[in-house]
C-alpha cells in the first residue's frame, strides 16, 4: 500500500503502534533502517521485518524503487522451493534475491510495487520483500506492530534456525508476547485506533 508521508512521522510510529504496550524496553528497540543507493541497479535482497512485524519504508529521493512483496501466507512454499534448491536457506536476512521468474513459475502469489520519491510503502506483518532501484537514492523504513501481529499470531509463529551465521550478538532480541495480554490490546485499540465507517478507513492516533 503507497501512501502520504504528509500525516504522521516514521520515527515516532512504535511508540504509537501496538509495540508501545511493552514500554521503552520495547520501543527504545526500534530506529529507522537508512538504506542508500550509489547508482542504478542497487538490490536490496528479501528480507522481512523482525520477528514478522510490520514495517514501513519511506522514499527520501532520487530513483524509483521497484518492489516485490510476497505476502505472509505464501511463506511456508516458498520456502519448500528454496530448501529445493539450497536446504535452510534464510528467507529474513537479506541472505536472497529471487528471480521473480521463479515466483512465477510456481504460481507464489507476490506484489510489483514501483515506489516514488515521497511515497510510503506498508508491509504487511510476516511479509517478505526484495527491491532494486533505478538510480542513486535513499530510504528509512522501521518496524511497527498493530493488534493483528498478536491476534492473527504473527508474533508467536515459530522460526526455524537460519544458517546466515550471524552473531547472536547482532541478532535482536526476541519480544515476549506475553506483555500483549488481550485486556491491554483492546485498551489500546479504544484509544489509540480511530475506525472510520464510511470508507474502512484506520488512522493511527498519535500519543
Amino acid at each position: 500500500e503507497k501512501t502520504s508521508r504528509l500525516y504522521f512521522d516514521i520515527h515516532r510510529l512504535p511508540y504509537q503502534s501496538l509495540l508501545k504496550l511493552g514500554g521503552t524496553k520495547v520501543t527504545r528497540q526500534f530506529v529507522p533502517c537508512v538504506k542508500r543507493a550509489f547508482g542504478p541497479g542497487a538490490i536490496f535482497p528479501m528480507t522481512s521485518a523482525r520477528q514478522r512485524l510490520f514495517s514501513i519504508d519511506y522514499h527520501h529521493e532520487g530513483g524509483a524503487h521497484h518492489w516485490y512483496i510476497v505476502p505472509t501466507r505464501e511463506r511456508e512454499i516458498l520456502q519448500e522451493i528454496i530448501d529445493h534448491y539450497k536446504p535452510s536457506m534464510c528467507l529474513d536476512h537479506g541472505q536472497l534475491l529471487i528471480d521473480p521468474l521463479i515466483l512465477d513459475k510456481n504460481h507464489i502469489r507476490y506484489h510489483r510495487v514501483i515506489q516514488h520519491p515521497g511515497e510510503l510503502v506498508v508491509l504487511s506483518a510476516g511479509a517478505l520483500a526484495q527491491s532494486f532501484t533505478e538510480d542513486a537514492s535513499w530510504s528509512e523504513s522501521i518496524a511497527f506492530a498493530l493488534p493483528s501481529w498478536i491476534e492473527e499470531g504473527h508474533a508467536s509463529v515459530s522460526v526455524p534456525r537460519c544458517q546466515c551465521n550471524i552473531s547472536q550478538d547482532f541478532l535482536p532480541e526476541i519480544i515476549d508476547t506475553s506483555i500483549f495480554r488481550p485486556e491491554l490490546i483492546q485498551r489500546y485499540i479504544t484509544s489509540h485506533l480511530n475506525v472510520t465507517t464510511d470508507d474502512e478507513s484506520l488512522t493511527l492516533k498519535g500519543s
